[in-house]
Protein backbone atom coordinates (compact mmCIF):
# COMPACT_ATOMS: atom_id res chain seq x y z
CA UNK A 1 0.00 0.00 0.00
CA UNK A 2 1.34 3.45 -0.94
CA UNK A 3 2.20 5.71 1.96
CA UNK A 4 1.78 9.47 2.08
CA UNK A 5 4.95 11.58 2.22
CA UNK A 6 5.98 13.12 5.53
CA UNK A 7 6.38 16.87 5.88
CA UNK A 8 10.16 16.39 5.95
CA UNK A 9 10.14 14.41 2.70
CA UNK A 10 8.09 17.11 0.99
CA UNK A 11 10.44 19.80 2.32
CA UNK A 12 13.49 17.96 0.97
CA UNK A 13 11.82 17.81 -2.44
CA UNK A 14 11.09 21.55 -2.42
CA UNK A 15 14.68 22.29 -1.35
CA UNK A 16 16.03 20.04 -4.11
CA UNK A 17 13.86 21.96 -6.56
CA UNK A 18 15.32 25.24 -5.25
CA UNK A 19 18.87 23.97 -5.83
CA UNK A 20 17.88 22.85 -9.32
CA UNK A 21 16.45 26.30 -10.02
CA UNK A 22 19.62 28.01 -8.76
CA UNK A 23 21.83 25.75 -10.91
CA UNK A 24 19.75 26.68 -13.99
CA UNK A 25 21.31 23.90 -16.06
CA UNK A 26 18.80 24.65 -18.84
CA UNK A 27 21.08 27.52 -19.86
CA UNK A 28 23.34 25.01 -21.66
CA UNK A 29 21.23 21.83 -21.76
CA UNK A 30 18.25 21.17 -24.05
CA UNK A 31 15.46 18.60 -23.92
CA UNK A 32 17.54 16.42 -26.23
CA UNK A 33 20.26 15.87 -23.59
CA UNK A 34 18.66 12.84 -21.95
CA UNK A 35 20.17 10.90 -19.05
CA UNK A 36 18.89 8.43 -16.46
CA UNK A 37 18.69 8.24 -12.67
CA UNK A 38 18.07 4.79 -11.21
CA UNK A 39 15.69 4.74 -8.26
CA UNK A 40 17.68 3.13 -5.39
CA UNK A 41 14.45 1.76 -3.87
CA UNK A 42 12.73 0.21 -6.90
CA UNK A 43 15.65 -0.19 -9.32
CA UNK A 44 13.64 1.50 -12.08
CA UNK A 45 15.41 4.06 -14.28
CA UNK A 46 13.83 7.44 -14.79
CA UNK A 47 15.06 9.29 -17.89
CA UNK A 48 15.50 13.00 -17.26
CA UNK A 49 14.57 15.71 -19.75
CA UNK A 50 15.70 19.25 -18.90
CA UNK A 51 13.50 22.02 -20.24
CA UNK A 52 13.84 25.78 -20.12
CA UNK A 53 16.37 26.36 -22.89
CA UNK A 54 13.62 27.91 -25.01
CA UNK A 55 12.86 30.44 -22.28
CA UNK A 56 9.19 29.52 -21.90
CA UNK A 57 8.85 26.67 -19.40
CA UNK A 58 11.44 25.69 -16.80
CA UNK A 59 11.83 22.44 -14.94
CA UNK A 60 12.58 18.74 -15.23
CA UNK A 61 10.55 15.79 -16.49
CA UNK A 62 11.54 12.30 -15.35
CA UNK A 63 10.14 9.67 -17.75
CA UNK A 64 9.82 6.36 -15.96
CA UNK A 65 11.10 3.11 -17.42
CA UNK A 66 11.86 2.11 -20.98
CA UNK A 67 8.34 2.98 -22.16
CA UNK A 68 8.77 6.43 -20.65
CA UNK A 69 12.03 6.82 -22.54
CA UNK A 70 10.34 5.70 -25.75
CA UNK A 71 7.66 8.35 -25.24
CA UNK A 72 10.11 11.25 -24.93
CA UNK A 73 12.30 10.00 -27.79
CA UNK A 74 9.27 9.67 -30.09
CA UNK A 75 8.03 13.06 -28.95
CA UNK A 76 11.34 14.73 -29.77
CA UNK A 77 11.40 13.00 -33.17
CA UNK A 78 7.81 14.04 -33.92
CA UNK A 79 6.75 10.39 -34.15
CA UNK A 80 4.44 10.11 -31.14
CA UNK A 81 1.07 8.63 -32.16
CA UNK A 82 -0.91 10.18 -29.34
CA UNK A 83 -0.97 13.54 -27.61
CA UNK A 84 1.65 13.35 -24.81
CA UNK A 85 -1.00 14.69 -22.44
CA UNK A 86 -2.62 11.26 -22.67
CA UNK A 87 0.36 8.95 -23.11
CA UNK A 88 3.33 10.08 -21.02
CA UNK A 89 4.37 8.44 -17.77
CA UNK A 90 6.56 10.84 -15.88
CA UNK A 91 7.18 12.93 -12.81
CA UNK A 92 7.10 16.58 -13.82
CA UNK A 93 8.61 19.49 -11.90
CA UNK A 94 7.97 22.94 -13.33
CA UNK A 95 8.27 26.55 -12.20
CA UNK A 96 4.88 28.17 -12.62
CA UNK A 97 2.86 31.22 -11.68
CA UNK A 98 1.06 31.22 -8.36
CA UNK A 99 -2.35 30.93 -10.02
CA UNK A 100 -1.37 27.60 -11.60
CA UNK A 101 -0.89 25.82 -8.28
CA UNK A 102 -3.38 23.30 -6.98
CA UNK A 103 -5.04 24.37 -3.70
CA UNK A 104 -3.31 21.47 -1.95
CA UNK A 105 0.05 22.90 -3.03
CA UNK A 106 -0.74 26.35 -1.62
CA UNK A 107 -1.60 24.69 1.68
CA UNK A 108 1.52 22.51 1.68
CA UNK A 109 3.88 25.40 0.92
CA UNK A 110 2.37 27.41 3.75
CA UNK A 111 2.58 24.50 6.20
CA UNK A 112 6.24 23.92 5.31
CA UNK A 113 7.05 27.58 5.99
CA UNK A 114 8.23 28.20 2.44
CA UNK A 115 7.60 31.28 0.33
CA UNK A 116 8.01 32.20 -3.32
CA UNK A 117 7.55 35.42 -5.25
CA UNK A 118 7.24 36.39 -8.88
CA UNK A 119 6.27 34.74 -12.13
CA UNK A 120 7.62 31.30 -12.98
CA UNK A 121 8.88 30.98 -9.41
CA UNK A 122 6.39 28.60 -7.80
CA UNK A 123 7.38 24.90 -7.88
CA UNK A 124 4.73 22.40 -8.93
CA UNK A 125 5.10 18.62 -8.93
CA UNK A 126 2.82 16.44 -11.03
CA UNK A 127 2.44 12.75 -11.65
CA UNK A 128 1.57 12.02 -15.30
CA UNK A 129 0.25 8.56 -16.16
CA UNK A 130 -1.36 7.37 -19.41
CA UNK A 131 -5.06 8.08 -19.44
CA UNK A 132 -5.13 10.13 -16.24
CA UNK A 133 -5.17 13.84 -15.52
CA UNK A 134 -1.92 15.25 -14.07
CA UNK A 135 -2.01 14.63 -10.32
CA UNK A 136 -0.41 16.76 -7.58
CA UNK A 137 -0.52 14.06 -4.90
CA UNK A 138 2.60 11.86 -4.86
CA UNK A 139 3.49 8.85 -2.74
CA UNK A 140 6.36 8.92 -0.25
CA UNK A 141 8.45 6.76 -2.61
CA UNK A 142 7.84 9.14 -5.52
CA UNK A 143 8.70 12.23 -3.45
CA UNK A 144 11.96 10.70 -2.18
CA UNK A 145 13.00 9.55 -5.64
CA UNK A 146 12.01 12.86 -7.28
CA UNK A 147 14.28 14.75 -4.87
CA UNK A 148 17.14 12.37 -5.74
CA UNK A 149 16.51 12.84 -9.46
CA UNK A 150 16.63 16.64 -9.14
CA UNK A 151 19.88 16.45 -7.18
CA UNK A 152 21.48 14.11 -9.72
CA UNK A 153 20.27 16.27 -12.60
CA UNK A 154 22.25 19.16 -11.13
CA UNK A 155 25.32 16.91 -10.83
CA UNK A 156 25.03 15.75 -14.45
CA UNK A 157 24.31 19.25 -15.74
CA UNK A 158 27.36 20.72 -14.01
CA UNK A 159 29.62 17.85 -15.10
CA UNK A 160 28.62 18.36 -18.75
CA UNK A 161 28.39 22.15 -18.73
CA UNK A 162 31.15 22.60 -21.29
CA UNK A 163 30.08 19.64 -23.44
CA UNK A 164 26.39 18.79 -23.04
CA UNK A 165 26.44 16.89 -26.35
CA UNK A 166 28.68 14.38 -24.60
CA UNK A 167 25.44 12.94 -23.22
CA UNK A 168 24.33 11.89 -26.71
CA UNK A 169 25.51 8.52 -28.05
CA UNK A 170 23.27 7.68 -31.00
CA UNK A 171 25.64 5.11 -32.49
CA UNK A 172 25.48 2.73 -29.53
CA UNK A 173 22.00 3.75 -28.32
CA UNK A 174 23.14 3.99 -24.72
CA UNK A 175 22.46 6.58 -22.04
CA UNK A 176 24.32 7.93 -19.05
CA UNK A 177 22.63 6.58 -15.92
CA UNK A 178 23.36 7.76 -12.39
CA UNK A 179 23.03 4.96 -9.86
CA UNK A 180 24.05 4.18 -6.29
CA UNK A 181 26.82 1.66 -5.64
CA UNK A 182 28.64 0.55 -2.46
CA UNK A 183 31.76 2.59 -1.72
CA UNK A 184 35.14 1.26 -0.57
CA UNK A 185 34.82 3.21 2.68
CA UNK A 186 31.42 1.73 3.41
CA UNK A 187 28.06 3.26 2.64
CA UNK A 188 26.97 4.19 -0.87
CA UNK A 189 27.88 6.79 -3.49
CA UNK A 190 26.43 7.84 -6.86
CA UNK A 191 28.26 6.62 -9.96
CA UNK A 192 28.03 7.09 -13.74
CA UNK A 193 27.14 4.09 -15.91
CA UNK A 194 26.51 4.03 -19.65
CA UNK A 195 23.69 1.58 -20.32
CA UNK A 196 21.32 0.47 -23.05
CA UNK A 197 17.61 0.74 -22.15
CA UNK A 198 16.30 -2.29 -20.29
CA UNK A 199 13.46 -4.50 -21.51
CA UNK A 200 10.03 -3.10 -20.58
CA UNK A 201 8.65 -4.43 -17.31
CA UNK A 202 5.31 -6.24 -17.09
CA UNK A 203 3.71 -3.03 -15.81
CA UNK A 204 4.87 -1.17 -18.93
CA UNK A 205 3.54 -3.62 -21.49
CA UNK A 206 0.30 -2.79 -23.34
CA UNK A 207 -2.96 -4.10 -21.96
CA UNK A 208 -3.97 -7.50 -23.27
CA UNK A 209 -6.66 -7.90 -25.89
CA UNK A 210 -9.98 -9.57 -25.14
CA UNK A 211 -9.67 -13.34 -24.59
CA UNK A 212 -11.27 -15.08 -27.55
CA UNK A 213 -14.59 -16.86 -26.96
CA UNK A 214 -14.31 -19.36 -29.78
CA UNK A 215 -17.90 -20.62 -29.58
CA UNK A 216 -19.28 -17.07 -29.64
CA UNK A 217 -17.06 -16.18 -32.62
CA UNK A 218 -18.11 -19.29 -34.54
CA UNK A 219 -21.77 -18.46 -33.91
CA UNK A 220 -21.28 -14.84 -35.02
CA UNK A 221 -19.43 -15.95 -38.17
CA UNK A 222 -22.15 -18.46 -39.11
CA UNK A 223 -24.77 -15.76 -38.61
CA UNK A 224 -23.24 -13.44 -41.22
CA UNK A 225 -25.65 -12.85 -44.12
CA UNK A 226 -23.81 -10.21 -46.17
CA UNK A 227 -20.23 -9.25 -46.77
CA UNK A 228 -18.79 -6.18 -48.47
CA UNK A 229 -17.22 -2.77 -48.19
CA UNK A 230 -14.58 -1.45 -45.81
CA UNK A 231 -14.85 -0.59 -42.12
CA UNK A 232 -12.47 1.76 -40.37
CA UNK A 233 -11.66 1.32 -36.67
CA UNK A 234 -9.50 3.02 -34.09
CA UNK A 235 -9.28 3.91 -30.39
CA UNK A 236 -8.12 7.26 -29.03
CA UNK A 237 -8.24 9.35 -25.88
CA UNK A 238 -10.91 12.02 -25.52
CA UNK A 239 -10.16 15.25 -23.64
CA UNK A 240 -13.23 14.82 -21.46
CA UNK A 241 -12.11 13.99 -17.90
CA UNK A 242 -14.38 11.61 -16.01
CA UNK A 243 -14.47 11.71 -12.23
CA UNK A 244 -14.69 8.14 -10.99
CA UNK A 245 -13.04 7.71 -7.64
CA UNK A 246 -10.48 10.16 -6.35
CA UNK A 247 -8.54 10.79 -9.55
CA UNK A 248 -10.15 11.91 -12.86
CA UNK A 249 -9.24 9.97 -15.99
CA UNK A 250 -9.45 10.52 -19.72
CA UNK A 251 -11.59 7.85 -21.41
CA UNK A 252 -10.66 6.12 -24.64
CA UNK A 253 -13.20 6.13 -27.42
CA UNK A 254 -13.50 3.19 -29.82
CA UNK A 255 -15.04 4.02 -33.19
CA UNK A 256 -16.02 1.73 -36.05
CA UNK A 257 -17.14 3.57 -39.19
CA UNK A 258 -18.40 2.49 -42.61
CA UNK A 259 -15.93 3.92 -45.12
CA UNK A 260 -18.35 4.44 -48.01
CA UNK A 261 -21.18 6.11 -46.09
CA UNK A 262 -19.31 7.65 -43.14
CA UNK A 263 -21.91 6.12 -40.81
CA UNK A 264 -20.75 5.41 -37.26
CA UNK A 265 -21.48 1.73 -36.80
CA UNK A 266 -20.27 1.47 -33.20
CA UNK A 267 -18.72 3.69 -30.54
CA UNK A 268 -17.90 3.15 -26.89
CA UNK A 269 -15.99 4.80 -24.06
CA UNK A 270 -13.70 2.89 -21.71
CA UNK A 271 -10.72 3.34 -19.43
CA UNK A 272 -7.41 3.26 -21.29
CA UNK A 273 -6.36 -0.07 -19.73
CA UNK A 274 -9.63 -1.58 -20.94
CA UNK A 275 -9.50 -0.14 -24.46
CA UNK A 276 -8.01 -3.19 -26.19
CA UNK A 277 -10.70 -5.50 -24.84
CA UNK A 278 -13.41 -2.89 -25.52
CA UNK A 279 -12.36 -2.53 -29.16
CA UNK A 280 -12.57 -6.28 -29.79
CA UNK A 281 -15.84 -6.60 -27.86
CA UNK A 282 -17.47 -3.83 -29.89
CA UNK A 283 -16.34 -5.29 -33.20
CA UNK A 284 -17.76 -8.67 -32.25
CA UNK A 285 -21.03 -7.10 -31.06
CA UNK A 286 -21.32 -5.24 -34.36
CA UNK A 287 -20.94 -8.45 -36.35
CA UNK A 288 -23.52 -10.18 -34.14
CA UNK A 289 -26.03 -7.32 -34.39
CA UNK A 290 -25.65 -6.48 -38.09
CA UNK A 291 -24.99 -10.07 -39.23
CA UNK A 292 -22.49 -8.74 -41.73
CA UNK A 293 -18.75 -8.44 -42.28
CA UNK A 294 -16.72 -6.07 -44.46
CA UNK A 295 -14.15 -7.26 -46.98
CA UNK A 296 -11.47 -5.30 -45.11
CA UNK A 297 -11.00 -3.67 -41.71
CA UNK A 298 -8.68 -0.64 -41.70
CA UNK A 299 -7.04 0.46 -38.45
CA UNK A 300 -5.10 3.65 -37.84
CA UNK A 301 -2.78 2.69 -34.98
CA UNK A 302 -0.55 -0.16 -33.90
CA UNK A 303 -2.47 -0.48 -30.61
CA UNK A 304 -5.80 -0.88 -32.42
CA UNK A 305 -4.26 -3.41 -34.78
CA UNK A 306 -2.87 -5.49 -31.91
CA UNK A 307 -6.25 -5.38 -30.15
CA UNK A 308 -8.29 -6.44 -33.19
CA UNK A 309 -5.97 -8.79 -35.09
CA UNK A 310 -6.78 -12.03 -33.18
CA UNK A 311 -10.52 -11.48 -33.61
CA UNK A 312 -10.14 -10.43 -37.25
CA UNK A 313 -8.20 -13.61 -37.99
CA UNK A 314 -10.85 -15.72 -36.26
CA UNK A 315 -13.54 -14.01 -38.37
CA UNK A 316 -11.46 -14.47 -41.57
CA UNK A 317 -11.44 -10.69 -41.89
CA UNK A 318 -8.48 -8.99 -43.56
CA UNK A 319 -7.03 -6.29 -41.30
CA UNK A 320 -4.94 -3.51 -42.82
CA UNK A 321 -3.04 -0.67 -41.17
CA UNK A 322 -3.58 2.70 -42.85
CA UNK A 323 -2.04 6.07 -41.95
CA UNK A 324 -5.24 7.74 -43.17
CA UNK A 325 -8.79 6.84 -42.21
CA UNK A 326 -10.93 9.40 -44.09
CA UNK A 327 -14.36 8.37 -42.81
CA UNK A 328 -13.22 7.78 -39.24
CA UNK A 329 -11.30 11.07 -39.10
CA UNK A 330 -14.46 12.99 -39.99
CA UNK A 331 -16.54 11.02 -37.50
CA UNK A 332 -13.89 11.49 -34.82
CA UNK A 333 -13.86 15.27 -35.28
CA UNK A 334 -17.64 15.35 -34.95
CA UNK A 335 -17.62 13.16 -31.83
CA UNK A 336 -14.83 15.13 -30.15
CA UNK A 337 -16.69 18.37 -30.82
CA UNK A 338 -19.83 16.89 -29.36
CA UNK A 339 -18.12 15.62 -26.20
CA UNK A 340 -16.07 18.77 -25.69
Amino acid sequence: MSTAPTAQQWKELYLAAERYKEAAIWRWMTNGHLFGVRDPASGEIGYCCVFGNGGEMFGLAVYMGTEGLRTIVDMLAGELDEDPMFSQRCLLFSLDDRAELDPSEHKRIKQLGLSYRGKKSWPTFRLHEPGYMPWPELTAAQVVYFAQALEQAVQVGQAYQTNPDGLIDDERDIFLVREIRPSEEGGHVWHDAWQAPESPSEAERPAAAMPLDELRIVKAFKGVRTRGGVWEADSFYVAMPIQEGERPFYPKMTLIVDQSTGQILKFALSKGVEAAAAAAENLLKLVEEQRMLPHELWVGSEAAGDALLPLAEALKLELLWSPELPALSEARAAMEQRFS
